[in-house]
C-alpha cells in the first residue's frame, strides 16, 4: 500500500493478552488513541488474570517470521517489540528487523517476567533473554526497561538510547530508606548526551492497572511514526501516560485522545538540579 494512501502505521511484535488487555491489546488500543494503525504480529498467546500470569504458549518462529513480513510488506513507518516468549522468536525478530534497523525507528520493550506470575512462568527464556541483550539492543532505536530490567545498565551499553522507567523502582526505595519519594523518575539515556530524568508526581491507587509500561513504549514508537524526535516524543509520551493513568478508574486502562501533543506546553520548568517536571 502506498504510504500516501494508508495511516501512520506501526508494526507491533509481542504477546496477546485478551484476559487482561496488556501486550498486543493495549498496543492497538494506543495506536487508535493516536489515530495510528497497528500490524499486529503475535508471539505468543497469554492467559492472565488479577493473581498474574498463569500460562504462556509461544507461537512457531515461521509463524511469528509472516505476520512481521506481511505487515512490512503492507508498509509500516515504525516497530514496537515486547514480549518475545524465547530464544527462538527472538532469532527471527532479530534476522527480519536487521535490514530495517537504519531506515524504521524500533522501540523494544525488554519484558521478560510479569510483575505477578504462576511460578516457572515466563514472558521470555534466559537465553531469550540473553539473545536479545547481544543483538537486538545494538539495532534499536530505543529501549524502555522498567528500573528492575535495567539494573546496573551494563547491559544496555550499546543500545542507541534507553528510557529507565521508574514506575517499578518501589522495592528497592523501600528497602535502602523504607520510604518513598513523593515523585516518579524516568531517566532518558541517548548515548553522547547527558542523561535527561524527568520527574511527575506519583499516583495514588493505580499499582493494580496493568499494562501501562506497554502502553508507554507504544505511545514513544506512534510518535516516533508520525516523525517526532525522540526526546519529544517520550516527554510526550510520559506527560500522555500520567494524564491517561489519572484518569483510570476500576484498576483499567483507557487510552484516548489527548489535548497533549508533541511540541505543545512543553515543560520549560526546571528545578534547581536541573530536573524537568512534567
Amino acid at each position: 500500500m502506498s504510504a500516501l494512501l494508508r495511516p501512520v502505521t506501526i508494526l507491533c511484535v509481542g504477546g496477546n493478552d485478551i484476559h487482561m488487555g496488556a501486550g498486543l491489546q493495549t498496543d492497538l488500543a494506543v495506536a487508535e488513541a493516536l489515530g495510528c494503525h497497528a500490524h499486529l504480529a503475535p508471539t505468543m498467546h497469554t492467559v492472565q488474570t488479577e493473581d498474574g500470569l498463569q500460562s504462556v504458549d509461544v507461537l512457531d518462529r515461521e509463524a511469528v517470521g509472516r505476520s512481521m513480513l506481511d505487515g512490512l510488506s503492507d508498509g509500516v513507518d515504525a516497530i514496537k517489540i515486547g514480549a518475545l516468549g524465547n530464544e527462538l522468536i527472538a532469532e527471527v525478530v532479530v534476522e527480519i528487523l536487521d535490514p530495517w534497523r537504519d531506515i524504521l525507528p524500533i522501540v523494544f520493550d525488554p519484558v521478560s517476567q510479569a510483575s505477578k506470575s504462576k511460578t516457572g512462568v515466563c514472558l521470555n527464556t534466559p537465553a531469550g533473554v540473553q539473545l536479545a541483550e547481544q543483538r537486538l539492543l545494538p539495532m534499536v532505536t530505543l529501549a524502555t526497561p522498567n528500573s528492575m530490567e535495567y539494573g546496573s545498565g551494563k547491559s544496555y551499553l550499546e543500545c542507541p538510547a534507553v528510557l529507565q522507567k521508574g514506575g517499578h523502582a518501589d522495592p528497592f526505595l523501600r528497602f535502602e530508606s523504607d520510604a518513598q519519594p513523593d515523585y516518579i523518575s524516568d531517566v532518558l539515556h541517548v548515548r553522547g548526551r547527558v542523561a535527561l530524568e524527568m520527574r511527575h508526581a506519583r499516583l495514588d491507587n493505580i499499582q493494580a492497572v496493568h499494562g501501562t509500561g506497554c502502553a508507554l513504549s507504544s505511545l514513544v514508537t506512534c510518535y516516533l511514526a508520525k516523525g517526532i524526535e525522540l526526546e519529544n516524543a517520550v516527554i510526550t509520551a510520559l506527560r500522555v501516560m500520567q494524564q491517561w493513568l489519572g484518569n483510570t478508574k476500576d484498576a483499567i486502562l483507557h487510552p484516548q485522545a489527548s489535548e497533549i501533543l508533541p511540541g505543545t506546553r512543553m515543560p520549560d520548568q526546571r528545578d534547581a538540579d536541573g530536573h524537568i517536571w512534567l
